[in-house]
């Protein structure tokens, strides 16, 4: 009810008289981008695989995999995203987590990420078709890549750095991740 400090803007900022306008023009947005969803949905189709991804069948050949990696010891990703396991009734599956939050960054919790996720590539380049590239999103600040590319057998064609810069809150600082080309090697 009164004027704050707002970590987003890192100004003074006053609570809204009136919400109306926000919430039409949200609503008038999403009932766009399901019209949208529904138009593609209507000639495509999605397969989605609920499982460990070290053991998950996986068919092929694909003309290409996009992944993101967990970053390790850093984010719960089952707690962050909870709302979706319970709304699409998926089993959480956070003790076979690769990286969990809870499993920190002590070297052996670092060592058994970087064997995972390891297995997890040479898996999923075993499903590309000859030549595909396998492209990972992740935030390298460890280094721990150009291993995990070499256990999975797979080589590094690019590696294009980008700046995300739609954080919001009170996460401060500037963040970059890389989007690894890779190919069987």
């Amino acid at each position: 009810t009164e004027p704050y400090w707002c970590h987003k803007h890192r100004r003074e900022c006053r609570p809204v008289a009136r919400a109306s306008h926000f919430v039409r023009r949200y609503t008038l947005d999403t009932l766009a981008r399901l019209k949208a969803f529904a138009r593609v949905r209507a000639s495509r189709e999605a397969v989605v695989l609920h499982g460990d991804a070290r053991e998950v069948a996986l068919e092929g050949p694909f003309d290409a995999v996009v992944t993101s990696p967990p970053y390790p010891g850093l984010i719960d990703y089952h707690e962050q995203h909870r709302y979706a396991y319970e709304l699409l009734g998926l089993d959480d599956l956070r003790v076979s987590e690769i990286g969990a939050a809870a499993g920190g960054t002590a070297r052996a919790a670092i060592d058994a990420y970087s064997e995972s996720i390891g297995s997890v590539l040479a898996r999923a380049s075993g499903t590309l078709a000859k030549g595909a590239p396998l492209l990972i999103v992740v935030n390298d600040r460890r280094g721990l890549y150009p291993d995990i590319l070499e256990r999975a057998g797979l080589r590094l064609d690019a590696r294009y750095r980008r700046h995300v810069n739609r954080r919001t809150g009170r996460r401060a600082g500037e963040y970059f991740e890389d989007v690894l080309v890779a190919r069987r090697a």
